[in-house]
């Protein structure tokens, strides 16, 4: 019984900690900026612009080859998610392996956004997670 009680407070405490480090976006505006994202395969840079347009940047890791590609995006405030309307490169596919034909299928995109310890940051979900780069707007 002692355990359950222990096991419940830190399940308690950890609760509150990430309700304090987690925090949802108040407005679509924390959300203009460029963002960077690192993962195996590449590395991209992403920006968002007021207007609602976006540019990618994505560089392979392996052959320094660069695409980019430029679309439409909204902030869907209800659910926390950015939604890119058209012209997102998926670089990742669903095993998180490199996705050949990423810059020629472009489509649309979903991504969660949320901020941590002061830190906007978007996707994850996918192996893809961008954080946005304070140094720059």
């Amino acid at each position: 019984m002692q355990n359950r009680g222990s096991f419940a407070r830190i399940s308690i405490i950890l609760f509150l900690i990430l309700s304090v480090v987690a925090c949802k976006l108040k407005d679509q505006s924390e959300l203009y900026g460029t963002y960077i994202a690192d993962y195996d395969v590449a590395m991209e840079k992403l920006t968002l612009n007021k207007n609602g347009t976006f540019i990618q940047e994505v560089t392979l890791k392996e052959t320094l080859k660069v695409d980019t590609t430029k679309g439409t995006w909204f902030y869907e405030s209800k659910f926390g998610y950015v939604v890119f309307r058209d012209n997102f490169m998926s670089v990742l596919n669903g095993f998180q392996e490199l996705n050949p034909d990423y810059s020629q299928k472009l489509g649309s995109a979903s991504l969660p956004a949320d901020k941590y310890f002061g830190i906007v940051m978007i996707g994850g979900g996918g192996g893809v997670l961008y954080k946005k780069d304070i140094g720059v707007e």
